[in-house]
């Protein structure tokens, strides 16, 4: 998302410097440029970034379904994990696990946000002890992780952190941080 946006504003930069050559250039033929002319060069400009901004919202808002059904199945996925036994079925198997970390991965790569496709490789290396970084939790990857893809999804999340939203699964919530 981030990128996306230097993106814009390198473009919208490009363009308002192309435009000012433009309009440089008949103020320096013409000795002074018709008010009809600034007016248009005005009214074009207003009209590419209208443009720009509606076209990234177009793609967000096509992105969105297919986001939420992914993010669905990734949270499903995880919760009848961690609920199985509490819901009298068997818990997964360590190759149900890799089954479904292979499933959901592609999905991820494609469709996820900067931020959750982030914090999903960390869990990863967490979750696999590849990472040596003792000071991660993977159940608090989990909760930020969580976060991140409601955010991607619209929301501001601005009274929750990582422990507020595991705290609607997590009983001992508090000792997670410790």
């Amino acid at each position: 998302m981030k990128s996306n946006t230097n993106t814009n504003i390198g473009l919208g930069i490009i363009t308002i410097a192309i435009l000012g050559l433009i309009a440089w250039g008949l103020f320096h033929e013409i000795g002074q440029a018709p008010w009809q002319f600034i007016t248009i060069l005005i009214a074009l400009l207003g009209t590419l970034f209208t443009v720009g901004g509606n076209l990234n919202i177009q793609v967000r808002n096509e992105q969105k379904p297919k986001k939420i059904e992914i993010y669905d199945k990734v949270i499903k996925f995880f919760f009848d994990s961690i609920f199985a036994s509490k819901l009298g079925r068997e818990p997964k198997t360590e190759a149900d696990l890799v089954q479904g970390f292979a499933d959901m991965t592609p999905d991820l790569i494609l469709w996820a946000s900067d931020d959750v496709l982030n914090l999903y490789i960390k869990f990863r290396q967490v979750a696999n002890n590849n990472m040596q970084d003792s000071s991660s939790n993977p159940i608090l990857l989990f909760g930020q992780m969580l976060l991140a893809m409601r955010k991607d999804l619209g929301h501001q999340n601005n009274k929750l952190n990582e422990l507020s939203i595991l705290g609607t699964f997590v009983t001992d919530v508090e000792n997670l941080s410790n």
